[in-house]
């Protein structure tokens, strides 16, 4: 009778975090379709989120040293996957130049951050982020979806003021 209530057991928490995970997946970044994609999705999506890559910004040093440091840890590319991928990697999450922003907007979004993130969050925590818009970008949508109050109307100011002050 133990073994049938620990398999019945066993049962429900693994289909709750496949629901749990499939949730999430549901929510979770995709990776841009162009070339090299598929090496991406072949060789890093296994051990890692799409999220994780999409939200870093190397340059081409960065990320052929990224893909190294993978390759020594286990992973296996070719010589033709690995530029594919490298190349990839640059193209797509590549270093962006800094937005000019407008004042008002970073204004307003100092004002939304004080009120929406600061209820959870201090300073610190957003300093150690250093994204780059879009990253900041994909955080704010990760936080409304787990409760924060932003609007849509406010998003682009916060973004502004985010990365404003703690930019890649």
């Amino acid at each position: 009778m133990r073994t049938g209530a620990r398999l019945a057991a066993t049962a429900l928490v693994l289909g709750g975090l496949l629901h749990g995970a499939a949730a999430l997946d549901a929510q979770s970044p995709t990776l841009p379709a162009s070339a090299g994609v598929e090496v991406a999705k072949a060789k890093c999506i296994g051990c890692h989120e799409a999220d994780l890559i999409v939200s870093q910004r190397l340059s081409p040093t960065g990320w052929d040293r990224e893909v190294a440091k993978m390759e020594r840890w286990g992973a296996t590319l070719t010589a033709d996957e690995r530029r594919a991928l490298v190349g990839y990697l640059t193209r797509e999450f590549g270093v962006r130049p800094a937005a000019s922003h407008d004042a008002a907007a970073v204004a307003a979004g100092e004002a939304v951050f004080k009120e929406a993130c600061r209820m959870c969050h201090d300073d610190g925590l957003s300093e150690q982020q250093r994204l780059t818009a879009a990253g900041w970008g994909r955080e704010v949508d990760k936080m409304v979806r787990w409760g924060a109050k932003v609007s849509a109307e406010e998003k682009p100011a916060l973004v502004a003021y985010l990365t404003s002050r703690w930019g890649s």
